[in-house]
């Protein structure tokens, strides 16, 4: 623990000197560190002898990363930030009989589902999860028809009026195509070493955590495609491309 905290150390004096050559500053204030892993590892990272804040999660490009890794901290932001967009829309626009339902879906497509499935190509779903996004899917949909849940319509029956196909198969689509980038990437590209690397950790008890990589194998195996065969298709950009729109 010792080593790997003078190497921490190091390597920020070391980013800070090369920064500082090209008049460069790193600001301690906005600067964050943050272990992810299962156990808990008590670090201090200094910088020109101040000590960098601790965090347990830390937003990057828009995207909430949890010190544990898990991705429900991030996804109910996603959650919380699409229903924020739907109450502010619901009456002044969404049930708007003036608006035409052409106009509701271009926002719906362009809008409010980019916001819920933002950065969904590392998502790692639970079954609840799928549940909850897609009730906030339906919930945009139904005020669009102009009915509620007390109308009994089948979700495939207006999903298929308002011809949008399901957000969860989107997801999907969008975990394909990440896939694909990463068969296709270089081996010594850091992401892709990181995607191939293995815990040497014990697996600790109870019900093993579903992994990204079991996700894209049930998304496979429901176009008939087996993870072998998925990764050698991949290799082709087009053949993969082809592959990805077909859903």
């Amino acid at each position: 623990a010792r080593k790997n905290l003078f190497y921490n150390n190091n390597n920020m004096e070391i980013w800070n000197a090369a920064l500082q050559k090209r008049n460069l500053k790193i600001n301690v204030a906005k600067t964050k560190v943050m272990t992810i892993g299962k156990s808990e590892t008590s670090i201090t990272i200094k910088l020109d002898g101040k000590e960098i804040e601790r965090v347990e999660t830390f937003k990057y490009l828009g995207v909430n990363i949890h010190k544990d890794g898990r991705e429900e901290v991030e996804i109910n932001d996603r959650m919380v930030n699409a229903s924020k967009l739907f109450y502010a829309l619901n009456n002044t626009f969404i049930r708007k009989k003036e608006v035409s339902k052409k106009t509701k879906m271009t926002v719906y497509n362009t809008i409010y589902k980019p916001i819920l499935t933002y950065g969904c190509e590392s998502w790692v779903l639970s079954r609840q999860m799928e549940s909850k996004i897609q009730a906030l899917e339906m919930k945009y949909l139904r005020s669009v028809k102009g009915i509620t849940r007390r109308d009994k319509m089948r979700n495939e029956t207006i999903r298929a009026e308002l011809n949008v196909k399901p957000v969860l198969e989107n997801i999907k689509k969008q975990q394909l195509r990440w896939f694909g980038h990463l068969v296709r990437m270089e081996d010594g590209r850091q992401t892709k070493r990181i995607w191939l690397a293995k815990s040497k950790q014990k697996r600790q008890r109870g019900r093993p955590r579903n992994s990204w990589n079991q996700g894209v194998a049930k998304c496979l195996k429901e176009r008939g495609i087996s993870w072998n065969e998925g990764t050698k298709m991949a290799k082709n950009k087009k053949e993969w491309a082809i592959l990805v729109h077909e859903m």
